[in-house]
């Protein structure tokens, strides 16, 4: 029998995190979270600082899922497929606002 472990984080929506810890909560490196910034799939807080709303981790563990399932070596492509997944997320938010 296997047991398996998980560690939970609560995030409040105004809390700010590094790219570091989006890294550490993910499962993505910095340079592939560094590129999916580049390619507009998130953006910072601060430049400066580096610094993300908590949000952010939501996104990473999203495309850090993404990337496993359909085995998305192209961080490019990641991106691509992490913002139509966001687009479709919200179009479907409109869309139940608009049936209210």
């Amino acid at each position: 029998m296997n047991v398996e472990i998980a560690e939970a984080t609560f995030l409040e929506e105004n809390d700010v995190v590094t790219l570091v810890q989006i890294a550490e909560r993910s499962g993505l490196s910095e340079h592939e979270l560094r590129e999916l910034i580049e390619c507009g799939a998130f953006s910072p807080i601060d430049v400066t600082e580096w610094t993300f709303s908590a949000r952010c981790v939501v996104v990473a563990r999203t495309a850090y899922r993404l990337r496993e399932e359909f085995a998305l070596d192209d961080t490019h492509a990641l991106a691509v497929v992490l913002r139509l997944m966001q687009r479709i997320e919200a179009l479907e938010t409109r869309l139940r606002e608009a049936r209210r």
